[in-house]
């Protein structure tokens, strides 16, 4: 594995300095992975992104981005440094317009700059160009959670965290927004990836991480982790227990 990008060593995060979430997790992600965080429901994954995405509070160890440490840099900076992450809910602006989502998400970049990076946003997601005025509001699940995404990319982050992407999504929308991630992770974007949809994750991840009460547990390729039936029964529920096939 090449040198991380992205790494926690003995993170410790809560919203209560004595009940800890995150338990001590040392974790780390290479320049162009895709990894999902996998994991039952309770097990500490959206609070441990929000804790790298400065969302929880830190109460111990330290967050790294390509070799600089970010542990106690609020989130809109650790935007500015390359770090973007899509919360599950209230990504976007529902009462304001594509377009101007866009615009505010550019606002950081040089003024001649940001209409050109619309132009691109609007090329990488056409669904959202048909209509920029619509608003946000009105859009289908699947096209708020592209407008998030454009939002979060409008910077050009390395690495791009998304907490839980296809929730209440159906099926068909589910795949087009796993396709669209790993399109964007084959630019060269690395991704990590908490989801509770185990199938579609495993089936465009590099790498799963399981995580329970705080802590990981296991960790390695889909197809390692979906030929064992522990593990699959343990972690991911036999009912959605993947297939050593399905997972490469």
């Amino acid at each position: 594995m090449t040198a991380s990008i992205l790494a926690t060593s003995a993170l410790v995060a809560g919203y209560e300095p004595d009940l800890p979430i995150v338990r001590g997790v040392d974790f780390a992600v290479a320049k162009g992975e895709l990894v999902v965080l996998l994991g039952p429901n309770g097990a500490g994954k959206s609070t441990f992104v929000k804790a790298i995405a400065g969302m929880v509070p830190v109460h111990s160890g330290s967050i790294h981005l390509a070799g600089r440490d970010i542990t106690k840099v609020p989130p809109h900076r650790k935007l500015a440094e390359g770090l973007a992450f899509v919360p599950q809910t209230e990504n976007v602006f529902a009462s304001m317009s594509i377009l101007e989502n866009l615009q505010i998400a550019v606002a950081l970049l040089p003024k001649a700059n940001r209409q050109p990076m619309i132009e691109a946003l609007f090329a990488r997601f056409p669904d959202l160009a048909i209509k920029p005025r619509r608003l946000a509001g009105a859009l289908s699940g699947g096209q708020r959670q592209m407008l998030a995404v454009a939002r979060a990319l409008a910077l050009n982050p390395p690495v791009l965290i998304l907490d839980e992407p296809s929730a209440g999504l159906s099926p068909k929308i589910v795949g087009e927004v796993f396709a669209m991630l790993k399109r964007i992770n084959g630019d060269g974007v690395t991704i990590v990836l908490v989801e509770q949809n185990v199938k579609a994750a495993m089936a465009i991840a590099d790498r799963a991480v399981i995580l329970a009460e705080g802590c990981i547990r296991h960790e390695g390729t889909p197809a390692a982790l979906a030929d064992d039936p522990l593990i699959g029964k343990i972690y991911l529920g036999t009912a959605t227990h993947v297939s050593s096939e399905a997972a490469r």
